[in-house]
């Protein structure tokens, strides 16, 4: 098959979180010998990354990411209804027609969009021929806006931009899935939450998985008193962690144990994020870093108080599999056959968690105990390859019809 990804960011080997499970895709599909296109957004991606995925993909072609002026970006977030916000910021006349050149030149049978936002490129495209379409969601907007608007210690400008992009959003976003022959997700969680939306949706959960060798190649290193999060901090979901994290469970946890360190690791932290941890002598915030696994080998204990999104959280897959013990809310080990207590804890409220991680700080057999068993969980059900050949069958099946 002739398969075209459309991406909003470069997938490559070093990059973390959802992109990182679009290469892996590129990755299996190109190896099983399928002719793999890619139209993507860049930023401040390396020459090195680019060509990198060269032995993948038979054509590649980039384009920058939309940059806008301060002042229309304000309007489209709190006013404009056409093309709801979160749409718009991804909105390029250019990648609209590069997308349908390449798919007429190119002859492909079918074009992936990876993440929602870029749904829009496959749905209502003047340009785009006649070609199978599948969205990728790796999350489902409306309700990750819903959620935003629902939950009270969310900060407020987040909560007014949140209200107004909610009335055109869900009929936008489920329109466009509409449009698709096949809409993917990562987890049952996000299969019911699209279907409760729109029952009639043709949705199909293509899980990922994590690459368990290459996690484990370090040598292990002495553990230190560190708490471990990571994630992508422009995301105001991982913004949201931190906050909750920072507001309701460092407190208790600086006081008790003052050797403690906590180390946020991730691209893109707010200036929100850094005033507010600027004078916490032991928190750390390392911004973009090229290898996770050094500070993975380094922690005690990994944290994931995820309260908003949706899909699957590759950083607790790799953490798991990394040998590091995981306290996480419930939606933050959504997909995972999670078991608290045994693969892991889980804690949705800020006793409960804080309790948790103090439990693994104090206690060296439960912390080996849980992350001897997560690791086994994720070599079981949670390798490299235990999706992707479900992910070709997908795509083998809605090329057929």
């Amino acid at each position: 098959m002739k398969i075209l990804f459309l991406c909003n960011k470069l997938p490559h080997a070093e990059v973390a979180g959802g992109h990182r499970i679009i290469y892996q895709r590129i990755r299996y599909l190109a190896e099983s010998g399928h002719n793999i296109g890619l139209l993507t957004f860049v930023t401040n991606e390396t020459e090195e990354q680019k060509t990198s995925l060269h032995p993948l993909v038979k054509e590649i072609q980039t384009l920058p990411h939309p940059k806008r002026n301060i002042f229309v970006r304000a309007f489209h977030d709190y006013l404009a209804v056409s093309r709801p916000a979160v749409f718009w910021k991804s909105y390029s006349k250019a990648m609209e027609k590069t997308i349908g050149e390449m798919v007429e030149k190119g002859n492909y049978d079918v074009v992936i969009a990876e993440f929602s936002e870029m749904g829009q490129y496959v749905h209502r495209n003047p340009y785009l021929p006649a070609v199978h379409k599948i969205i990728s969601c790796h999350r489902c907007v409306a309700a990750s806006y819903e959620k935003y608007s629902m939950l009270g210690e969310v900060r407020w400008r987040l909560y007014l931009k949140s209200l107004p992009q909610l009335r055109g959003l869900e009929k936008y976003e489920f329109k466009m899935y509409r449009s698709a022959d096949r809409i993917l997700v990562l987890t049952p969680q996000d299969r019911f939450t699209m279907q409760y939306y729109a029952p009639d949706l043709s949705i199909s959960i293509a899980s990922s998985g994590v690459d368990i060798a290459y996690l484990q190649e370090h040598p292990p290193v002495p553990k230190e008193p560190i708490i471990l999060m990571t994630g992508y901090l422009g995301d105001p979901a991982n913004e949201d962690s931190v906050e909750w994290f920072h507001r309701h469970i460092w407190p208790k946890l600086n006081k008790q144990h003052p050797e403690i360190k906590f180390y946020i690791v991730g691209a893109d932290p707010s200036p929100r994020i850094q005033r507010m941890v600027a004078k916490e002598r032991r928190i750390v915030i390392t911004g973009k870093v090229k290898d996770l696994r050094p500070y993975r080998n380094r922690a005690q204990v990994m944290v994931s108080p995820v309260r908003l999104g949706s899909g699957l959280r590759t950083k607790v897959l790799e953490a798991m599999a990394s040998g590091l013990p995981v306290v996480s809310t419930s939606l933050g080990v959504a997909g995972i056959e999670a078991q608290t207590g045994v693969n892991c804890l889980i804690a949705d409220t800020p006793e409960l968690f804080t309790r948790s991680i103090e439990w693994l700080l104090t206690d060296r057999s439960l912390r080996v105990l849980i992350a001897r068993n997560a690791r086994a969980l994720i070599e079981k059900k949670h390798g490299l390859n235990s999706g992707l050949p479900r992910i070709e069958k997908i795509i083998k099946s809605v090329v057929k019809g």
